[in-house]
């Protein structure tokens, strides 16, 4: 089955071309016109013509054979047949190796010369004088137009859409030829089809007539004989009177038989026929009925003759019969004398119409070469005029005989002086236009660089990085690739510290430091601030080699404004396809392994692993659930008591968050997040409140008057909010300032530090109290203690722990003790966890401790038994 499905050629247009032209070859081989006389035309050679022009020579004969072996069957239809390929042949070859020449006029030649002499040798063996050279004129001029037909379609006939042939391209000479060779072989057709219908009725008439005359006479002439005369008819005397009788009627135009109605001759002008002889025209011919008693009969058909010699060799016959003499009268009329006087008119008539064509050809010649010497002057002279005229060389335009053209070259003419007009303002706007553009490509350049590319370091940015990423995916030589997120662990100290100028240089320096390993495997982009990514096509040890070289860059000092900064990178890996098939995916995944290095301590390198995203996205269930919490108030302040010689001072209002899917969640987890989500503002503004109302509320029961610490984001110093926030804590909540203390940490001094301090005299105004939280930990500055007006200290945990036991953390906390105590400033212990360490820290004269060893943080509950138990000790503030 499958073989047959190979063999079976593919149909396409062309293929289905071929067989429609090849099968209408065959059916007009088959399938003549034919006029009366024999007069015939045939068209099949036209479809050769097609398929020699449109799909070679070869396909051509190939047609041509194929009709000798299954059309025609006689020796003359095969000579024709041959004579046909002979004509394409002769066509095909004047073509070969690519001559050029019109095919109509290349016909022309081989009729006038092969095809003249051909046609005589084929016609004279069986026709003469008149009709030999009317029937060789006549196929002559039917050949030129089955070839001048696929001449005018191959023109007109767009058959480039079908097949891969060159699109039509008509002159306007070959139009005029076509137009007037249609002229001339069109009318020779219709005039033969209408001249000779026209003269085979007339003569058909002319012969009834003059039979019903001959026929009328002689049969009045023989109604005269007596009955003896009638009854010795057969009598040879009498028969040789009968004989006299026909003989006497007889025309040069017919013979007469004289038949019994038994068909015996009893009388015949016909040489040959004898008297007594059975004459039956009906069976030895082809015979149709024109008239009443009026017939054409035709030989039978016989092998190698054509029609025009059938109808030379055929009559008209005129029959009546005589009922009174029992005989019927045989007229018969030789069609060759019709045929030789149409023949003889057609050929006179032929003269004066090839003399009429020639003159014709000649003026249409004529015309033409006017007409198209006055279209190729005036192309030669709008060749080329725009640079022509751009340059503003003179034109030399054409004077044309012909009153269209003079107006068309005159329009031009004019249109040309406009255009130069025009090309003359132009030029100098071009001249504008140029620089215009220039600027344009530069401002293009620019705008690009801008879109795709970090004005600051010069690296690809986010755009670009997007782009690029999405394109390495879809790249099929693509098989592994990393995507690596860093961030740059000290950058916000040092630009909040040292300035923004100072930020920019650093990152100018890493830019540098990250591009230097950049090859064709590997992209450094700048996402934004002071992340970077690099995005790295695996293969082999490549990655190995990235990682290893960004170690490589952090590794050595970056000089920052005299300054030398050992900077550190936390480092995310996203891998393509492990991790993810998509941009937005792998970002994600080098962005959770990224932080997951930033929580580790930074300056490691963390691959993306699944237990990554649960703890990011336990991250951002907190993040969530957080912003529940500050919508709908659901924290809780705790209470930690300081103490003097296990006496109540003071207390510190502590955040706690129990949440009711989450459960209870650190501090220490939970408000860094608040932190960076901007959340803090509100928690603290929330904690600030409810301190002052719960401590207004004990001071109101008469329980201890102490002050109570409330912890202050460093963000609020750098909001214009938070001297109208403590004032309207205070005087919602009724409490005096005095009794309000403030704990902010070292880190709001990186930041603006005389907008600080600005706010920080503007608070002491107010009358609260000023703590330092969590001194000597971060960046801590005895300056800041001389110039601004704190009240306390807080001295970090990790300080204080096994204080007993570590004599150089004792020096170092004595020391602080003394400059603060110099200073008049109260310190606190945080983190006291046993008697040895409170022990330590009383005797080197700490006056506050705060920690488990007392309290730890309590509920306001706890806290109420506190401040009454205190206050049933009379341990009070003074005023």
């Amino acid at each position: 089955m499958h073989a047959i499905k190979t063999f079976i050629p593919k149909w396409n247009r062309e293929t289905l071309l071929f067989i429609v032209f090849a099968v209408l070859f065959l059916v007009f081989s088959s399938y003549k016109l034919t006029f009366a006389y024999g007069i015939t035309f045939s068209f099949s050679s036209l479809f050769l013509f097609l398929l020699f022009r449109l799909m070679g020579l070869p396909s051509a004969v190939f047609v041509g054979v194929i009709g000798l072996f299954f059309v025609q069957h006689s020796f003359l239809g095969i000579s024709i047949g041959c004579l046909s390929i002979l004509e394409l042949l002769f066509v095909g070859a004047f073509f070969y190796k690519g001559r050029k020449a019109k095919m109509f006029y290349v016909d022309v030649l081989f009729w006038l010369t092969v095809g003249f002499v051909g046609m005589l040798f084929i016609n004279g063996h069986a026709l003469t004088g008149s009709v030999l050279y009317f029937k060789v004129a006549k196929d002559i001029i039917n050949g030129c137009f089955n070839v001048l037909m696929p001449d005018m379609l191959l023109a007109y006939v767009p058959f480039y859409k079908i097949l891969k042939v060159n699109k039509n391209n008509v002159s306007f000479h070959q139009f005029l030829s076509h137009i007037t060779f249609v002229s001339i072989l069109l009318p020779f057709f219709i005039s033969i089809a209408t001249i000779t219908s026209n003269v085979h009725a007339h003569m058909v008439k002319d012969a009834v007539r003059s039979a019903e005359n001959s026929t009328n006479r002689m049969e009045k002439e023989m109604i005269l004989w007596n009955k003896d005369d009638l009854h010795k008819l057969y009598d040879p005397f009498r028969t040789n009177h009968l004989y006299d009788t026909v003989k006497e009627n007889e025309e040069q135009a017919y013979d007469i038989v004289i038949t019994d109605f038994h068909a015996n001759v009893i009388a015949s002008g016909i040489q040959g026929l004898k008297t007594g002889q059975k004459y039956d025209w009906m069976q030895n011919y082809e015979w149709r009925k024109i008239q009443y008693n009026f017939y054409e009969a035709l030989p039978k058909e016989k092998e190698n003759a054509t029609p025009i010699m059938r109808w030379r060799s055929g009559f008209y016959v005129y029959t009546k019969k005589i009922d009174d003499l029992s005989m019927k009268m045989v007229l018969r009329f030789p069609i060759s004398k019709y045929q030789d006087q149409i023949t003889n008119n057609f050929l006179e008539q032929l003269k004066y119409s090839a003399l009429f064509a020639i003159l014709l050809v000649f003026l249409v010649q004529i015309v033409s070469r006017i007409f198209i010497n006055n279209l190729k002057q005036l192309t030669v002279a709008t060749t080329g005029l725009p640079q022509r005229l751009l340059h503003f060389e003179k034109v030399e335009w054409p004077q044309s005989y012909v009153s269209e053209l003079r107006l068309l070259t005159q329009n031009l003419k004019i249109m040309a002086e406009k255009i130069k007009e025009q090309f003359r303002e132009s030029s100098e706007m071009n001249k504008k236009l140029t620089e215009q553009t220039i600027k344009l490509k530069e401002s293009e350049d620019q705008l690009h660089q801008l879109a795709f590319f970090d004005v600051l370091t010069g690296l690809p940015n986010r755009l670009h990085f997007q782009t690029y990423v999405k394109n390495l995916i879809k790249h099929p030589l693509t098989k592994r690739a990393a995507i690596i997120f860093i961030d740059i662990n000290q950058f916000k100290q040092i630009n909040d510290t040292l300035g923004h100028d100072a930020g920019d240089a650093l990152l100018q320096l890493i830019a540098k430091k990250l591009g230097a390993i950049q090859n064709d495997n590997r992209e450094v982009f700048r996402l934004s601030g002071d992340e970077f990514v690099i995005v790295q096509r695996v293969e082999g040890e490549g990655l190995h080699q990235t990682m290893e070289q960004i170690i490589q860059a952090f590794s050595s000092y970056f000089p920052v404004q005299g300054h030398m900064f050992y900077i550190t990178a936390s480092i995310g890996v996203g891998m393509y396809p492990e991790d993810g098939q998509d941009l937005d995916t792998l970002v994600k995944c080098a962005d959770i392994a990224m932080y997951n290095s930033k929580e580790k301590g930074g300056n490691c390198i963390q691959f993306f692993n699944e237990s990554m995203r649960n703890s990011f996205q336990e991250r951002l269930e907190i993040e969530h659930s957080l912003r529940l919490a500050v919508d709908k108030g659901q924290f809780e302040l705790y209470f930690q008591p300081k103490t003097r010689m296990n006496s109540v001072t003071s207390m510190e209002a502590l955040l706690r968050w129990k949440d009711p899917q989450l459960g209870y969640v650190s501090p220490a987890t939970f408000i860094p997040i608040a932190e960076e989500i901007g959340l803090i503002l509100q928690i603290d503004e929330w904690s600030l409140f409810m301190a002052c109302k719960q401590n207004k509320e004990w001071q109101d029961e008469g329980l201890l008057h102490v002050p109570i610490s409330v912890n202050i984001s460093a963000k609020h110093f750098q909001q214009d909010s938070l001297i109208p926030l403590i004032k309207k804590a205070l005087e919602l909540s009724g409490m005096e300032p005095r009794y309000l203390k403030l704990e902010i940490t070292e880190s709001v001094f990186i930041k603006d530090p005389l907008q600080v301090a600005e706010v920080i005299y503007r608070l002491k105004q107010l009358g609260v109290l000023i703590s330092i939280d969590d001194f000597g930990k971060g960046y801590s500055s005895m300056y800041q203690l001389l110039q601004l007006p704190f009240d306390e200290i807080k001295i970090d945990r990790q300080f204080i722990t096994d204080i007993h036991q570590d004599e150089k953390k004792a020096l170092l906390v004595k020391s602080i003790f003394d400059i603060a105590h110099g200073l008049h400033l109260n310190v606190v212990a945080e983190g006291v966890e046993c008697e040895a360490e409170r022990d330590r820290l009383l005797q080197m004269g700490c006056d506050e401790i705060q920690g488990y060893l007392f309290s730890p943080p309590v509920n306001k509950d706890a806290m109420r038994k506190f401040l009454a138990e205190a206050d049933d000790q009379l341990v009070r503030v003074p005023d």
